[in-house]
């Protein structure tokens, strides 16, 4: 792929050592250090790569997309494109013993928020035990553990280093403290190419991760920096950059830009107009030449992201004018949606098996939701939900009455019988509205409605359909669905967004789209937190990330009456 470069890029590309260059979205940052790694590529002796690390497998999903378009497949071959987590997993596997003199191994998320929310005394002490003591690491140990292999072994830095003898940092400004010590001992051997956007910071509720962090490289490290500025290679001409800048500092007035739109509704009109705008950014797009644009769709909450797909998976009417329902993918919290999906699957099988043996594995996978939602932000309630459905079920499994209130329509509903047809969409939402018709499953059932992540009802409705077909019943659903989401889920990862996905405006961080509708709810889901003081900085950086996920078009659809989005 032939580029043209102007002086400052051909400059940076020369430039040796360690590396910082600033720059704004789609201001080329990564294109310009894969020029970087090509250009280095005839410097590597055999057996060398260079590293790109990054923070999210959709981000090395752009990454891995932008070397097949600059990069011959020798010079591919040749970068080693990573997630921080794959990078550190790695390291533990082949030399963790040294820390522990042990095998490592690791305890996957799932896992560990299901021991989290069991575990009565101090978790992070905890599972740093086991990590010491049994060489187990669980998901958030991956980078200390590698941070201390490397800051205590003088030879593992030589031989990391003596592999790639060059680096590139995506996102620097949001490197956690244990990332930072990494590259920071990669540094003495190896060359770092940092790519950052100081404006871009979006996960300081993180303590570890510092605001000053660029400050911090420079102090360590003898960079030599650049600043790309304001460029813009993502939407070169569509005022959507001005216009999330004008947001992110609450410069007024906003720049009038027909690539942004902003739409106001009153609450009884919410749905037909988020429906009709989602359409019209489709049609927009669709005129403008793109023959299957994708779009996004983006709020605050997965609460609100829940609400979303149930909007735009039924028919509205808006101005007279039929909006049919809208096959989208959803990316949300998986392993909770998970979870709750293996609930309604078991529901489908309770006509295949003696209705205590399915009542009680139904309360055990009630009992496994609400520990896995109560293991990622404990909350009293959500344990003491995990015990009591726990302790229902060993009480059905020895032949008495569960004595939980909330079990109780579960229990009608099984003596009344469940009619399936063989029919899986239609059975799956009689499942479904067992949860929704009671008041005490809110919470399970508006994460079994996210299971449209992936485009996996697709998959889910053909696997039980071949089920009944081979049986006559969904005997084993719920493992059949785990299986199948979490295939569905490891897809999803490796493949460009198409047509329309919801996702809150955290997980869009890394990603493109031809267009973005961005949604505030009336009452929940808001741009500007109330807690967070006036000018609301944290959320006006969110919400320039957000907006600069488009490519063309930007539309953002809020209540009447909403707080401006910058002071007049």
């Amino acid at each position: 792929m032939k580029l043209e470069l102007c002086d400052k890029r051909k400059a940076i590309i020369a430039q040796a050592g360690h590396l910082l260059v600033l720059g704004g979205p789609g201001s080329g940052k990564t294109t310009l250090a894969l020029l970087k790694a090509q250009q280095r590529y005839s410097y590597l002796k055999p057996g060398q790569e260079i590293l790109f690390l990054s923070f999210s497998r959709a981000a090395i999903f752009q990454v891995l997309r932008r070397c097949k378009e600059i990069l011959t497949p020798a010079e591919r071959r040749a970068v080693n494109v990573q997630t921080y987590h794959a990078f550190c997993m790695k390291m533990l596997e082949a030399h963790g013993r040294l820390l522990h003199g042990k095998p490592t191994r690791f305890l996957c998320p799932a896992d560990e928020r299901l021991q989290k929310s069991a575990f009565e005394g101090d978790w992070q002490v905890e599972r740093q035990r086991q990590a010491t003591e049994f060489g187990l690491y669980c998901f958030d140990l991956f980078a200390p553990g590698t941070a201390e292999l490397l800051e205590r072994c003088s030879a593992l830095r030589e031989l990391v280093a003596d592999c790639f003898p060059m680096i590139i940092v995506d996102e620097f400004q949001d490197t956690d403290d244990d990332q930072w010590k990494i590259v920071k001992a990669l540094s003495e051997g190896t060359d770092l190419f940092c790519l950052a956007d100081p404006e871009q910071r979006i996960f300081e509720y993180n303590p570890k991760v510092d605001p000053h962090r660029i400050d911090k490289l420079r102090e360590a490290i003898k960079v030599t920096e650049f600043d790309l500025g304001r460029d813009n290679h993502r939407s070169p001409n569509a005022g959507i950059l001005k216009f999330a800048n004008a947001v992110l500092h609450n410069r007024s007035p906003l720049p009038d830009t027909s690539n942004v739109k902003q739409v106001n509704y009153q609450p009884k009109k919410f749905a037909e107009i988020v429906h009709a705008m989602v359409i019209s950014t489709f049609s927009v797009l669709q005129k403008k030449g793109i023959a299957n644009p994708s779009v996004a769709v983006l709020a605050r909450s997965n609460a609100l992201i829940s609400d979303l797909s149930v909007i735009l998976s039924e028919d509205h009417t808006y101005k007279n004018q039929a909006l049919p329902a809208l096959k989208h993918d959803v990316l949300g919290d998986a392993e909770l949606s998970v979870a709750a999906a293996i609930v309604v699957a078991s529901i489908l099988e309770w006509s295949a098996a003696p209705a205590e043996k399915s009542l009680e594995r139904t309360l055990q996978l009630i009992s496994s939701f609400y520990r896995l939602r109560n293991a990622e932000k404990p909350i009293k309630k959500m344990a003491k939900l995990a015990r009591a459905y726990a302790e229902a079920a060993d009480r059905v499994a020895k032949g008495e009455a569960p004595r939980i209130k909330a079990a109780d329509g579960l229990v009608a509903a099984l003596a009344a019988g469940i009619e399936v047809t063989g029919e899986p969409v239609a059975d799956w939402k009689t499942a479904l509205r067992l949860l929704q018709n009671n008041p005490n499953f809110t919470l399970l059932f508006r994460e079994a409605r996210l299971v449209r992540l992936c485009r996996a009802t697709d998959a889910l409705a053909a696997g039980l359909s071949n089920r009944w077909l081979d049986l006559g019943s969904y005997a084993g659903a719920s493992d059949l669905v785990k299986h199948i989401l979490e295939e569905e889920l490891r897809i999803a990862t490796e493949r460009d967004p198409q047509g329309c996905v919801l996702m809150s405006m955290h997980k869009s961080k890394g990603k493109e789209f031809d267009g973005v509708v961005l949604v505030e709810g009336a009452f929940k889901s808001k741009f500007f937190d109330k807690p967070e003081k006036q000018p609301f900085d944290a959320s006006r950086r969110l919400l320039r990330v957000a907006l600069t996920r488009a490519r063309l078009l930007v539309t953002i659809v809020r209540p009447h009456g909403a707080p401006p989005l910058v002071d007049p």
